[in-house]
């Protein structure tokens, strides 16, 4: 699995949204970021992962969309 380690630090798309599954856990300190993500079980982390994917689609198609105008 790709990492994305990434996204517990900063949103690849200028903020994260309210409904963001990293939100949360950006919230905590770093160590305790590292922690909880390590922590969490394979199918737990891929649900966050394909939330994110899913969000960044429609925010990337939004923004494209938007500049076209």
């Amino acid at each position: 699995m790709t990492s994305y380690y990434g996204l517990l630090f900063d949103c690849p798309i200028d903020h994260g949204l309210e409904s963001c599954g990293f939100k949360r856990i950006r919230q905590f300190n770093l160590k305790d970021r590292l922690i909880y993500y390590d922590a969490l079980t394979m199918n737990e982390k891929k649900t966050l992962i394909e939330k994110h994917q899913r969000c960044l689609s429609v925010r990337e198609k939004k923004t494209l969309f938007h500049e076209s105008q």
